[in-house]
């Protein structure tokens, strides 16, 4: 390992074992989308791995996984930009699959403690070694908390497909989704279970059925880390085309 890899992996492991509390967009669900965003001028390196498993109505349809790796900034106390990359693994290969442009605006800024919180994400996927074209993707969230922290989020999308970005001949793919979550603090500020549902529903231009899922996830903050773990489990005796299991795993430091 060169000087400068080892300075930069201590660095990390510095930050993530400093007592400063994590002041950054935690997350208590791995799908569903909250409203928690990056403090203005704060930047968080934030890293997804995760799979999604075959599914018994498309036996040709291979596992994947990937990794999601990129830094989070704190523009404003309202919003938020993360800029990752995504590298994609199958049996066969592993490749660089897209990187994104993902804005978050909150509708409150940070430090309002209202129970209701509302977010609108918006986010650009630039696909680079994969069939699937660019697409635009929105999301509409809104969050309520109760003085005890019970925590009840519902997220709304949809995912725009351009084939004409790429050169591809084709109509506009549209892709709607839902997610909505539970959570409630087993340690308050520390440790967090959270249930949780996610679908997409083919609108136009998409192959294939629906797919629906219920999930279960823990989430630990410690010091400047935070990190939520879960699977979503495929309801797929309803819905055969959709994969039996996507766990994921989340981890973040706040630079």
């Amino acid at each position: 390992m060169s000087a400068v890899r080892r300075f930069v992996l201590l660095g990390v492991l510095a930050l993530a074992v400093l007592p400063t509390p994590a002041e950054a967009g935690r997350r208590p669900f791995i799908w569903v989308w909250d409203t928690e965003i990056v403090p203005k001028g704060d930047v968080e390196l934030e890293q997804w791995l995760w799979v999604k498993s075959r599914a018994p109505g498309v036996p040709e349809r291979t596992s994947n996984y990937w990794v999601w790796w990129g830094p989070v900034f704190g523009l404003t106390q309202r919003l938020e930009l993360a800029v990752p990359f995504q590298v994609l693994a199958t049996r066969e290969r592993t490749q660089l699959e897209s990187f994104d442009a993902d804005l978050r605006l909150r509708f409150n800024p940070r430090g309002d403690d209202s129970p209701w919180q509302g977010l609108l994400r918006v986010a650009y996927h630039h696909t680079i070694h994969t069939t699937q074209p660019p697409r635009l993707d929105a999301n509409l969230v809104q969050s309520f908390e109760t003085e005890g922290g019970l925590r009840l989020v519902l997220d709304l999308g949809a995912q725009v497909g351009l084939p004409a970005l790429r050169g591809q001949e084709g109509p506009v793919r549209l892709l709607g989704t839902y997610a909505a979550g539970v959570s409630y603090p087993l340690i308050e500020d520390e440790l967090r279970a959270s249930l949780e549902a996610f679908g997409e529903i083919p609108l136009q231009g998409i192959p294939g059925g629906q797919h629906h899922f219920v999930g279960a996830d823990v989430a630990w903050t410690f010091g400047r880390t935070w990190v939520t773990l879960g699977v979503m489990v495929g309801l797929t005796p309803l819905f055969p085309e959709t994969p039996q299991f996507m766990p994921r795993l989340i981890w973040a430091v706040v630079l």
